[in-house]
């Protein structure tokens, strides 16, 4: 069996975070631009599948706030940011969960000796670090890229395959190279670097927008390992 490389997505794909990500965001522009009515700009902005950067120029776009100072002070917003997301992560939540399946085939995947994992991600490393850490999933992750390495996510994927290949000390064939993720946006980012994309239905995005953007296997989520073996082509 050659060497396989899958890639995860988090929000949507391994975990549901209860919206703290979204939590984290407002009350980070909230403390930085001093905006009391935030909620407003940040309800109108469409997170599911964007990078950070992305996120975060939306909401600004629609509070307001000049792209300058957004740039000014992004340090400044992204250490508000993860200050506000692990205070959130801290509080109980009923809705915060890790996806069904996930557990057990990450389990699965990280045993065997063909497979090598990684993370390819619209947060930025730390960001997706402190979301994985919540629900101790970060062990199963060494690498991958992140919206603080590229703001787009086509270019994200292909820095997660350079820098998994490094580790591995070989580069995987693009067609051993698996994005697993629940927008169109994954599914595009797979397309864009000829790597295999296999979308799920535990995020946000209706099937009907899942299958228009042609992913090469959809399931309902990863509960089935049989079935996300399949699609990888690990099976027997």
């Amino acid at each position: 069996m050659r060497p396989t490389l899958v890639l995860f997505d988090i929000d949507g794909t391994l975990v549901d975070t209860g919206g703290a990500g979204r939590v984290g965001l407002r009350e980070s522009f909230r403390s930085v631009f001093g905006i009391d009515d935030i909620e407003g700009p940040v309800s109108r902005v469409r997170f599911e599948g964007k990078t950070d950067p992305t996120i975060i120029a939306d909401i600004a776009r629609e509070a307001g706030i000049p792209a300058g100072e957004v740039e000014a002070r992004y340090t400044e917003l992204q250490e508000a940011y993860l200050h506000a997301l692990r205070t959130e992560l801290g509080v109980p939540n009923p809705k915060r969960r890790v996806l069904p399946g996930v557990r057990p085939l990450l389990a699965l995947l990280a045993a065997r000796p063909d497979v090598f994992l990684g993370l390819v991600t619209g947060n930025i490393e730390e960001g997706a670090r402190v979301k994985l850490d919540a629900f101790q999933l970060n062990r199963y992750f060494i690498d991958g890229g992140f919206a603080s390495d590229h703001p787009e996510r086509n270019e994200i994927a292909r820095i997660a395959h350079e820098r998994l290949s490094r580790r591995a000390g070989f580069r995987f064939p693009a067609d051993r190279v698996m994005v697993i993720g629940d927008t169109e946006l994954d599914i595009h980012c797979a397309r864009a670097n000829a790597f295999r994309a296999i979308a799920v239905e535990s995020g946000w995005v209706p099937r009907e927008r899942l299958e228009a953007a042609g992913p090469d296997a959809l399931l309902p989520d990863l509960t089935d390992a049989d079935a996300v073996l399949a699609a990888m082509g690990l099976t027997d």
